[in-house]
């Protein structure tokens, strides 16, 4: 169960560093309007997501020392994937913090 923790943390990270190194490819920026993409702050959106995505990390890695089969699948994949949609909702309401100033 340990390695199987620790790949899913290491997948987690890659994808977290590709975000941070390439943020324009999150989902639904490339599809916005021009005048919509100009107003934001792309690179401090994408630290923000990768930033999330490393928070999870941790409770990923401790999975593997739960008791029960439930408990480790919720630590391993459901509290960062849980962090993720919690800051993307944070992201959609307070989208003026990420916008360009």
């Amino acid at each position: 169960m340990f390695l199987g923790a620790v790949i899913f943390a290491l997948v987690w990270c890659l994808i977290a560093l590709f975000i941070r190194r390439y943020p324009e490819t999150m989902a639904g920026y490339n599809t916005m309007p021009k005048q919509k993409r100009e107003k934001i702050d792309i690179h401090k959106l994408g630290r923000f997501i990768s930033n999330a995505m490393f928070a999870g990390v941790p409770f990923a890695l401790l999975s593997s020392f739960m008791p029960s089969a439930e408990l480790y699948a919720l630590m391993l994949v459901g509290v960062p994937a849980g962090l993720l949609v919690a800051c993307a909702i944070y992201v959609n309401v307070r989208i003026k913090k990420f916008e360009k100033q």
